[in-house]
C-alpha cells in the first residue's frame, strides 16, 4: 500500500511539473502525448482500485447522504492533489501545442474515473469543469465531452438525491431542497451557456438538455436564463430548444409535428 501511494503521489508531481513547464514557457515544452501518459496511470490505478472494493460506491455516490460511507471505502491515496492537477491543467489546455487529442481525451477518461474518490463538495464543481474545456479541446472531442457529462458526471452531481434529507427538504420548502441547494444544480445554466456558445451540434445541444431533462425538474429555468443572459450565440439555441421540447409556452406554435430545430439565425 505504502508503495502504491508513494507512486501515486510521484505522479501527481509529475503532472505538476508539466503544468508549471507549460505555464512559463520552459524549452521543450511537454507535449500532450507526455501528459497523456501519465493521466493513463492514475486512470488504470483508479479502475484498479474500484475492483478491490466489495460494495458499489458508485451506487452509494448518487446519494448525498452516503458520502461518508463512500470515502471511508477506498485507500489512501492523494485524490484532492490530483483532481487539483487536474484543474491547473484545464487551465493551461491553449498551451498544449501538440498531442492535443490525446490529452484531452484522456483528461476526460481521468476524471470520469476520479469522480468517485471526490468529497461531495469538489464533486458538484465537475460539471462547470468540464464543460469549460469545450473552449480548448479540439472539435473532434466534442462527443466524448458531451458522453461524460451526460453519463459520468451530472447524473452523480445534479442527479444525485439526498435520502432522506431529501424527503424533508421537500416537505419543509416546496420542493426541490437538495436540487437547489448544492453546486451542481446552481452551475447548470453556465454548462448550458458553455456548450451551446462552442459548437453548433444540434444533437449535442439536444443530448445534453434531454440528460438535464430527466434529472432536474425546473430544467426551463435555466434555458430561461441563458436566454436572458447568454451571449448571443448561445441565446439561439437555447430559445429553439425551449419552444421545441415546451411548445406550448409560444401562443403562435398550435402542431409541433412542423417544428424543426434551427440553430442559425436565417
Amino acid at each position: 500500500m505504502g508503495t502504491r501511494a508513494a507512486a501515486f503521489t510521484a505522479k501527481v508531481r509529475n503532472l505538476t511539473d508539466y503544468h508549471l513547464r507549460l505555464l512559463h514557457g520552459v524549452v521543450p515544452p511537454p507535449s500532450g502525448l507526455d501528459i497523456a501518459n501519465t493521466l493513463k496511470y492514475f486512470s488504470q490505478t483508479l479502475l484498479g482500485v474500484l475492483r478491490e472494493i466489495q460494495e458499489r460506491p458508485m451506487e452509494m455516490l448518487r446519494r448525498r447522504d452516503q458520502d461518508t460511507i463512500r470515502m471511508s471505502l477506498f485507500p489512501n491515496l492523494d485524490y484532492p492533489a490530483l483532481h487539483q492537477s487536474l484543474v491547473a491543467l484545464v487551465d493551461i489546455m491553449p498551451l498544449i501545442q501538440t498531442g492535443t487529442q490525446a490529452f484531452g481525451q484522456q483528461l476526460l477518461s481521468t476524471l470520469s474515473c476520479l469522480v468517485v474518490f471526490l468529497d461531495r463538495r469538489v464533486v458538484d464543481t465537475l460539471p462547470y469543469l468540464v464543460a469549460s474545456m469545450m473552449t480548448s479541446i479540439p472539435e473532434s472531442l466534442h462527443q466524448h465531452l458531451i458522453t461524460t457529462l451526460c453519463y459520468h458526471i451530472l447524473p452523480v452531481t445534479v442527479g444525485a438525491t439526498g435520502g432522506e434529507g431529501e424527503n424533508e427538504a421537500e416537505d419543509g420548502d416546496g420542493g426541490g431542497g437538495w436540487e437547489e441547494e448544492n453546486y451542481a444544480a446552481a452551475s447548470v445554466p453556465a454548462v448550458l451557456m458553455m456548450l451551446f456558445q462552442y459548437t453548433d451540434n444540434s444533437a449535442y445541444h439536444c443530448q445534453l438538455l434531454e440528460c438535464l431533462m430527466s434529472l432536474k425538474a425546473d430544467i426551463v429555468k435555466d434555458l430561461l436564463c441563458v436566454i436572458a443572459y447568454g451571449t448571443p450565440s448561445a441565446r439561439l439555441p437555447a430559445a429553439n430548444l425551449l419552444f421545441y421540447y415546451w411548445p406550448g409556452l409560444n401562443p403562435t406554435l398550435f402542431d409541433r409535428r412542423g417544428i424543426h430545430i434551427k440553430f442559425s439565425g436565417e
